[in-house]
């Protein structure tokens, strides 16, 4: 595979996992199985922006990006990078990973409360 759809596989993979995390909510409503799956996604991103101040997936993508000619890698994050073309968002990662704990807080205590008031089918 060339190193520019290897980062267009990354590129997918890396929409789909900021997809679910943002939209797991309205999938994971009615299946408690998911709920996991949707609350370790959050964590395991949580983790990354906070201990390693990004995410693998867009190192990834850059480095193969930069291995398909100059100039063809991005700087920057993957949600500020895509996102601010189509919104102008000017996102500093302090205020991105603060609103992705925030997003983690909140979904952790609804799932907790939902397990713990036995809601339909969860």
């Amino acid at each position: 595979m060339t190193p520019k759809l290897l980062a267009d596989l990354v590129l997918a993979v890396h929409a789909a996992w900021v997809a679910f995390n943002v939209l797991g909510p309205l999938w994971c409503w009615n299946r408690p199985a998911w709920r996991a799956a949707h609350v370790a996604t959050l964590g395991l991103t949580v983790m990354f922006m906070a201990f390693t101040g990004g995410c693998p997936l867009t190192d990834l993508e850059r480095r193969l990006l930069a291995r398909t000619g100059p100039g063809a890698a991005y700087a920057g994050g993957f949600i500020a990078h895509y996102l601010e073309k189509v919104v102008y968002w000017d996102v500093s990662p302090g205020a991105l990973g603060a609103a992705t704990g925030a997003w983690f807080v909140l979904w952790l205590g609804i799932y907790a409360w939902m397990w713990r008031r036995g809601h339909p089918r969860g």
